[in-house]
């Protein structure tokens, strides 16, 4: 674990492992991208997120699947009907982080997966079409704009604080699958869903 200092407000701030890219000061919401040399690149500043009921909370430890997590960040999405948000967990077992997705009661627990293959255009993404994601064939039934409304927390990637972006999600052989149009990035991720009672806390 390395603590850095907030430039914005001077609070410390801990960064948990080697696969963290970015944070948000808990202390004043100023955002920073990690760099390799123990310092902080200001990205910006990040809204500060209003509480909703939700079982988790950054810090927070649980287990799914036989898996012991720690929770190391939360993002809000915003779009036109409402907004999910998605926790960052890091593995005790030392695999890379992973997202937990929080949706109106439902849970998903995606891993990102690099794209292998050429990607269609998201103004030519259609919803009831099936479109072949890598070794997937998807059907396609969610297409949408969203923004990052807010953040809290460290991250293991990098996302845009300003603007929107396009995404897309679909089914295939019993995953769900993310599809993220960012300015400079397609980003893949592979989803399972899980049942409330798989995911224990403390």
């Amino acid at each position: 674990m390395r603590e850095l200092t907030c430039a914005n407000c001077g609070g410390s701030i801990q960064v948990e492992n080697q696969f963290i890219r970015a944070v948000t000061c808990r202390f004043c919401g100023a955002g920073y991208l990690v760099r390799g040399d123990d310092t902080l690149d200001p990205s910006g500043q990040s809204a500060r997120l209003a509480d909703y009921p939700s079982r988790l909370q950054v810090g927070m430890r649980g287990v799914i699947r036989g898996r012991a997590f720690t929770v190391l960040g939360r993002i809000r999405y915003a779009y036109d009907a409402g907004f999910w948000e998605e926790w960052q967990i890091a593995w005790e077992d030392g695999a890379p982080p992973d997202w937990l997705e929080e949706d109106e009661g439902y849970w998903t627990l995606y891993r990102r997966e690099r794209v292998k293959s050429a990607l269609p255009a998201f103004e030519q993404v259609r919803v009831g079409s099936t479109l072949p994601v890598n070794n997937y064939r998807v059907y396609v039934t969610e297409k949408r704009t969203a923004r990052v409304a807010g953040s809290e927390g460290q991250f293991s990637s990098v996302f845009p604080l300003t603007g929107t972006f396009g995404y897309f999600q679909g089914g295939a052989d019993n995953h769900t699958v993310s599809v993220n149009y960012w300015q400079d990035e397609i980003e893949l991720s592979i989803g399972d869903e899980l049942d409330h009672s798989e995911i224990r806390i403390g």
